[in-house]
């Protein structure tokens, strides 16, 4: 008996480690309605995601709404035009943040609002979540150019010690790195989307501590303008030391069994 319950827990735990990372997620709807959120919500569902969409009509919607389920992301998508959370939706935020520290500013997610079927918002948006879990969780800021379109952006932004989403700019994009795991199967010239108008997203060093790396923005040849910054850097987050891979720590079990029954024979 000793021995099935050893093996069926090999099992199990090779089935574990063989499935894909998959977060839960609150997606943010600001009191404005779109075909976008459907479509981010069955985007990500589809590459095994869990989506909420909650409806943020007042101060204290989001903080009730994450009382109530535990989420690993925020996507807080904010395109509206003026500033519905509190504060106690920043002091949840930021706690939310504390424990979940990965964050990707993203100044011209209108994109995903103008043109939410289009196949490198959806790529973008997949690659998001995807490194969003690979650093244990976060917040994606999905808002515009400043100050119009980004008061809740900033109001999170501020309440966790990051600069906030500044000035209003028609540059090109012109720096989009290949080596960016947030540009894979993204053509760059596809984000640019409905009009040309977007913030500048922070980088560098913050208050916090955390260093904001430019993923996609303008370069004018002295400096980059930055439209999407990441708490990683364009190759991903460090993976730290290599794990078992899932086959061999099957095998480990399987060798462990065995002697197990070895010693129970004799």
């Amino acid at each position: 008996m000793k021995i099935k319950h050893l093996l069926a827990g090999a099992v199990a735990l090779f089935g574990l480690s063989s499935q894909a990372q998959a977060g839960n997620i609150l997606l943010t709807e600001f009191n404005y309605s779109s075909p976008a959120f459907a479509q981010i919500e069955a985007n990500l569902e589809a590459a095994g995601h869990t989506v909420d969409i909650v409806s943020i009509n007042a101060g204290g919607d989001l903080a009730n709404a994450m009382s109530m389920t535990d989420y690993d992301q925020i996507f807080l998508f904010d395109v509206a035009d003026r500033l519905f959370l509190n504060s106690d939706d920043t002091n949840a935020l930021n706690l939310f943040w504390n424990m979940h520290q990965g964050l990707v500013v993203d100044t011209r997610s209108y994109g995903f609002y103008f043109q939410p079927e289009n196949e490198s918002e959806k790529a973008l948006m997949n690659n998001v979540a995807a490194n969003l879990d690979a650093s244990g969780g976060g917040v994606w800021v999905g808002t515009d150019h400043a100050p119009t379109w980004s008061n809740n952006a900033d109001a999170f932004l501020s309440a966790i010690g990051v600069s906030a989403i500044t000035g209003s700019y028609s540059d090109a994009v012109n720096y989009a790195d290949p080596s960016s795991v947030l540009l894979d199967g993204v053509t760059p010239g596809d984000l640019w989307g409905a009009g040309a108008s977007v913030g500048r997203a922070p980088i560098g060093i913050q208050s916090n501590g955390i260093e904001m790396f430019a993923h996609f923005g303008h370069d004018n040849g002295n400096s980059v303008l930055p439209y999407i910054s990441a708490s990683f850097d364009l190759q991903g987050v460090d993976p730290g030391p290599d794990p078992i891979p899932a086959p061999a720590m099957f095998g480990l079990f399987i060798i462990f069994a065995g002697m197990m029954l070895g010693r129970r024979s004799k």
